[in-house]
């Protein structure tokens, strides 16, 4: 429950530019500048250090997902 609470204070407070779907997975990223940012491109398919893959549920929460 902790975790889940601190993914979702980091996604909401990484940068993005573009409106979250729900239902949808997202991709969150670490720059070298050290902030976060939010991605539709795949871990396979980027350059950046992966945090994690979120799945956005209808109550507007990030799920991790086990990868």
């Amino acid at each position: 429950m902790i975790s889940e609470f601190e993914y979702n204070s980091l996604i909401f407070s990484s940068e993005f530019s573009f409106e979250p779907v729900i239902g949808q997975v997202y991709h969150l990223y670490k720059r070298k500048e050290g902030n976060s940012f939010l991605s539709l491109i795949a871990p396979e398919q980027c350059n950046f250090k992966h945090i994690g893959s979120f799945y956005l549920n209808v109550d507007q929460t990030w799920e991790k997902l086990n990868e």
